[in-house]
């Protein structure tokens, strides 16, 4: 084998070791912030859930449904998407839309809202009218940038624009399993049952739940945030693991290949060297 595929295999192998080294390090840095975001998590799913059950339990006590729980007379639903923004996290934005695409209504009957480059990039020629915040493109993404979508959520829904907000997130499992997850945010669900324990209310029930209702719709927004930042750096750790195995594997086939070829150069050497002496002594 000549010296310029030598040349060219030892190059390969330095730069699939250079690659190697920027997944292991990408691995180690989302494992940091995978770390922290499941801190962040596990201390925001009891507060979550809590708000789900105080929520059922005011309801349950109501004479009449209270009007949140009652659809609006409109035409459109409205289905927020959350997705990264970044890439190099294996299928955690392509198999989310696969999974939502065969659920979404007609074009017609739904608007999208759209937190997440990954899934503008990947929906903007759906032909689904659609409104888009890059939520997940900030460095951190701090509450009050959840806030203020759920609270214009809030609004929109209050006023009578949508007939229904559903949120479409990854929900975090395991260390790399997202679940696809599909949550009916408003209207408000209705009661299991009817309870009919002799409480009293200050202010009145109607009020407790006129004010409650937008707080339970903020958690139940920063709580998709959070379960699918955390789901997000997970399905990143694992990728780069994987890319730095892979990598590695790559680089042993090189170097084998490498050493066949020095090795075929050598022995074309010994072979060039002892036909020429046998050559002389002829």
């Amino acid at each position: 084998m000549s010296s310029g595929k030598l040349r060219e295999l030892r190059g390969r192998i330095r730069s699939v070791i250079a690659i190697q080294q920027t997944t292991r390090a990408m691995r180690m840095i989302a494992a940091v912030k995978l770390r922290r975001a499941q801190e962040r998590l596990t201390h925001l799913r009891p507060f979550h859930q809590n708000a789900k059950h105080f929520l059922e339990l005011l309801l349950s006590h109501l004479e009449e449904p209270h009007p949140y729980q009652n659809a609006p007379a409109a035409s459109r639903s409205l289905w927020v998407i959350l997705s990264s923004s970044r890439g190099l996290c294996g299928a955690f934005n392509s198999g989310l839309l696969r999974w939502l695409m065969p659920q979404l209504p007609p074009s017609k009957e739904v608007e999208l809202l759209v937190l997440g480059k990954k899934a503008y990039e990947g929906l903007r020629r759906s032909g689904y009218s659609m409104q888009y915040h890059d939520l997940f493109g900030a460095k951190d993404i701090s509450p009050e940038a959840a806030y203020a979508q759920a609270d214009a959520i809030w609004d929109a829904f209050k006023q009578g624009k949508y007939r229904e907000v559903v949120l479409v997130y990854n929900r975090f499992a395991s260390i790399g399993k997202a679940v696809p997850t599909r949550e009916v945010l408003l209207p408000l669900p209705a009661a299991s049952e009817r309870k009919r324990e002799l409480w009293f209310y200050e202010p009145s029930l109607e009020q407790l739940v006129e004010g409650f209702v937008p707080l339970y719709v903020r958690t139940m927004v920063w709580t998709a945030v959070q379960e699918s930042v955390t789901a997000e750096h997970s399905a990143r750790m694992v990728a780069m693991q994987m890319a730095s195995d892979n990598a590695e594997e790559l680089i042993r086939t090189l170097r084998l290949q490498y050493n066949k070829a020095r090795q075929a150069s050598i022995t074309k050497e010994l072979l060039e060297i002892v036909a020429g002496a046998e050559a002389l002594k002829g």
